[in-house]
C-alpha cells in the first residue's frame, strides 16, 4: 500500500545516523523512587493482542532499521532529535508534540482533551505491562515510545505519511543506544507499548465522539434557553452530544453533575447578570489580562493545553521518572475529559441562555463583552470544570505547589466572568463539579492491583 511504501523509503534516511549519535549521549535520565507500576491499575479496557491486526492502516508497524553512510549534516540533526527525544521521562516531548497538533488542526478543548487523554493512558498501561517483567526505565521509555506513536498518528492522518512513525522509531532506537538495550529487549518493550496503543485506539473507535447531532433535539425556544448569541451569531452549538462521551473514572456524564442553575429570572439570577454587566464596564488592566491568558479556544492548546504544560514543569522541576511522569499525566487527562464530559453534560441538560443575550434584551441593547461568546450554553463553565479537575489533580501529586495550582483554577474560572461571558455560579458550579471528578480520578489512580493502596499519590509514589 503507498503508506508502507512512503514509510518503508523515509525511514532510513530519516533515522540512519539516529544510533549512531545516540550512544555518545551521556545526560542522565531523572530518576525518583516510585511504587511498583506493575500493580497500577490500566486506564484501558484490555483486547486480545492479535486484535492489532485489525488496527487501521496507520497503525502498520514501521521497521526499527538503520541505514549508513549519513552525512555529518545529517549526523548532527539526528543527535538534536535524540537529545529531544530520548533525554528525560518519555511521556514529555510526545506531550508537546500533541500540542503542537492540536494547535495546528485547531481543535477545540473537547477533541484536545480527548486526544491527550489517550495518548497518555496508553502510555501509563505501556509502563504497567511491562512492569511485570521488567523495570528498566529505558524498556519503559521505548514501550512509552511506541504506545505514544502509534496513538497519535491514529488522531492525525493528514500528517506527511510516516512522520510521527518514524519519530517514535527514532526516539526508540536512541533510547535503546543510550542505556544498551538488547535488540531482543527492544522488540519486547515496543510490543508492550503498541499492544497498549492497540487498546487505546479501540477505545477511540467505540467512545462516542463520531455521533452525529440532529439539530431538531434541541429545546423550544424561550427567555431562558441558549440562542445565538452576537457577535458570532453562530445557531447550532459546539458538541452537543459531548455529554455522552464514553467517561474513564465516571460511569457516565451524569454521575456527578451540578445542582440546577439559579432560576431565571430569580432575584439571585438577576444579580448574578447585573454583575457581569457592572464588572464589564470597570475592567481593571489585570483583569482584562486574566481574561485573555485564559481566552483559549481552537488555534490555541486550549485550556488542557495549559495544564498539561503546567505538568510537564512540575514533572521536570521534581525530577520525575518515566513511570511516574506517565502516572501523572494520565491521571491528569482523564480527568479533564471526564471533567468536560460531565460539564457538557450539563450544559444539554440545562440550555441556559449567556449573559450577553439577557443584558442585551434586558438592560443594555448595545452591550457586548469583552471576549466572544462561545456558541453554547452556560451553565457550567468548561474552563472552570477543566481546571478544577486538573489542579486537583496535581496538586495531590505536587503538595508543596497546591496552593499555586488551585489559584490558577480560580483564575481561569474568574477569567470568564472577567470576559463577560458567563455568570458567577456557572464558574463557582464548575469549579466544584471539576473538583469532584477530579477527586474520583484521584481515587481509581490510588487503587492497586494485588498491593496496597498507596494512600496520597505525592510525589507520584
Amino acid at each position: 500500500m503507498p503508506y508502507r511504501r512512503n514509510l518503508s523509503h523515509a525511514l532510513p534516511r530519516f533515522l540512519g545516523a539516529l544510533l549512531f549519535c545516540a550512544a555518545g549521549l551521556a545526560a542522565e535520565v531523572p530518576h525518583a523512587p516510585a511504587s511498583d507500576p506493575s500493580h497500577w491499575v490500566k486506564w484501558l479496557p484490555q483486547g486480545d493482542p492479535r486484535d492489532e491486526a485489525t488496527m487501521p492502516e496507520n497503525f502498520a508497524s514501521p521497521p526499527l532499521t538503520m541505514a549508513a553512510g549519513e552525512s555529518t549534516r545529517q549526523r548532527f540533526a539526528t543527535e538534536v532529535l535524540a537529545r529531544k527525544w530520548a533525554t528525560g521521562p518519555a511521556s514529555l516531548p510526545w506531550n508537546g508534540l500533541a500540542l503542537e497538533l492540536i494547535v495546528k488542526y485547531q481543535q477545540n478543548p473537547l477533541r484536545a482533551v480527548r486526544v491527550l487523554a489517550h495518548v497518555h493512558a496508553a502510555a501509563h498501561d505501556a509502563v504497567v505491562r511491562l512492569a511485570t517483567t521488567t523495570s528498566s526505565e529505558a524498556a519503559q521509555a521505548v514501550a512509552v515510545q511506541a504506545a505514544s506513536a502509534a496513538v497519535l498518528a491514529h488522531f492525525y492522518p493528514r500528517e506527511s505519511p510516516g512522520r510521527i512513525e518514524a519519530i517514535g522509531v527514532g526516539a526508540m532506537l536512541a533510547v535503546a543506544a543510550r542505556a544498551g538495550v538488547s535488540p531482543e529487549d527492544l522488540t519486547f518493550a515496543r510490543a508492550a507499548g503498541r499492544r497498549a496503543a492497540a487498546d487505546a485506539i479501540r477505545r477511540v473507535l467505540d467512545d462516542g465522539a463520531g455521533a452525529s447531532w440532529n439539530p431538531a433535539d434541541r429545546p423550544a425556544a424561550g427567555p431562558s434557553v441558549w440562542r445565538a448569541a452576537p457577535p458570532l451569531n453562530l445557531y447550532n452549538p459546539t458538541e452537543p452530544l459531548a455529554g455522552k462521551w464514553r467517561t474513564w473514572a465516571l460511569a457516565d456524564g451524569s454521575e456527578i453533575q451540578p445542582p440546577p442553575p439559579p432560576e431565571f429570572a430569580s432575584e439571585r439570577y438577576r444579580d448574578e447578570v447585573r454583575e457581569v454587566l457592572q464588572v464589564s464596564r470597570a475592567l481593571t488592566a489585570e483583569q482584562k489580562r486574566i481574561a485573555d491568558d485564559w481566552n483559549l479556544d481552537k488555534g490555541s492548546v486550549t485550556p488542557p493545553g495549559v495544564w498539561n504544560r503546567k505538568a510537564m514543569a512540575l514533572v521536570a522541576q521534581h525530577g520525575l521518572d518515566t513511570a511516574q511522569a506517565a502516572r501523572v499525566l494520565a491521571a491528569l487527562n482523564v480527568a479533564m475529559s471526564d471533567a468536560l464530559v460531565a460539564c457538557w453534560q450539563a450544559k444539554f441538560a440545562h440550555w441556559t441562555v449567556r449573559p450577553v443575550t439577557v443584558i442585551r434584551e434586558q438592560l443594555d441593547a448595545d452591550f457586548l463583552p469583552y471576549l466572544f461568546t462561545p456558541p453554547f450554553p452556560s451553565y457550567v463553565s468548561g474552563h472552570a470544570a477543566a481546571s478544577g479537575a486538573a489542579a486537583e489533580v496535581l496538586a495531590a501529586f505536587f503538595p508543596e505547589d497546591a496552593g499555586e495550582l488551585r489559584a490558577s483554577a480560580d483564575e481561569a474560572a474568574l477569567s470568564r466572568l472577567y470576559g463577560g461571558i458567563h455568570l458567577r455560579s456557572d464558574n463557582e458550579e464548575g469549579l466544584r463539579l471539576g473538583r469532584a471528578v477530579g477527586r474520583r480520578v484521584l481515587e481509581r489512580s490510588r487503587r492497586t492491583d494485588g498491593a496496597p493502596a498507596s494512600g496520597t499519590p505525592s510525589g507520584a509514589q
